[in-house]
């Protein structure tokens, strides 16, 4: 398809101007940058820094997609993070990357949030797709733990935001080390954690993307080295030439 196809198949949005409208201190808001099937009764979201978006984002949605019967993957990104600042690519340039792997492939979609909280994301996700869609939020076995960690729930109870969450939305954990199937099984089971786990499911992604990771493929680019097998090959383009 040429790229005038392309892009009336596609129309671009003005990533700039909806990056613009979120305001990081207002309230949770939840923009949608490219919609693959609005009718989606079961949906799955990955909120991610995607910088940049690697295969192990892709598998992770894809593996959820089969897993769970969702028919919708959103690649979520949020203006803050409860960690990361902004460093390596700006943000229009990962929503340029994720419109590219979510455009080749036709049940995924992109959004942004201005909340980085998965209480804050669950209820401006519910506002934006009503009562009827079952959410499932997609995270690896770290991001669990940070969930249940209150030093990010500094202006609230832990138990508000986890009650908020877990009426909202279902979760989809992806173990890795060092949190494994059996060190995450066991986390759940403190008596503080136990009452949410019949709203938490597991998944099996393959080894092989263990040591895939936005961290090493930009350290690579800095070194001038391949990064084929880490990225999705939809934005090989975009990192072509960076070091």
């Amino acid at each position: 398809m040429d790229p005038e196809q392309e892009d009336r198949r596609f129309p671009i949005p003005d990533l700039n101007t909806l990056l613009r409208e979120l305001d990081p201190r207002g309230p949770p808001q939840w923009r949608w940058v490219h919609r693959a099937t609005p009718g989606a009764r079961r949906i799955g979201v990955l909120p991610a820094s995607f910088n940049p978006p690697t295969r192990a984002h892709v598998a992770l949605v894809e593996a959820a997609q089969a897993a769970f019967a969702l028919e919708e993957g959103v690649f979520l990104l949020t203006l803050l993070h409860v960690e990361k600042p902004l460093v390596g690519f700006g943000m229009p340039e990962r929503l340029r990357m994720l419109l590219a792997i979510a455009r080749a492939r036709p049940a995924c979609s992109v959004a942004l949030c201005n909340r980085p909280r998965f209480f804050e994301m669950a209820r401006a996700l519910r506002e934006a797709v009503g009562e009827g869609p079952e959410l499932f939020f997609l995270m690896g076995g770290d991001t669990l733990i940070r969930l249940f960690d209150p030093r990010y729930y500094p202006d609230m109870a832990i138990e508000a935001a986890l009650e908020a969450l877990f009426t909202t939305a279902h979760l989809v954990i992806a173990p890795r080390p060092p949190w494994d199937l059996p060190a995450l099984e066991a986390f759940l089971n403190h008596p503080a954690r136990a009452p949410y786990r019949e709203r938490i499911a597991f998944l099996a992604l393959l080894s092989d993307l263990a040591g895939i990771s936005s961290t090493e493929v930009r350290q690579r680019l800095a070194r001038g080295e391949p990064v084929d097998d880490q990225v999705p090959p939809e934005i090989l383009p975009d990192l072509a030439g960076i070091r």
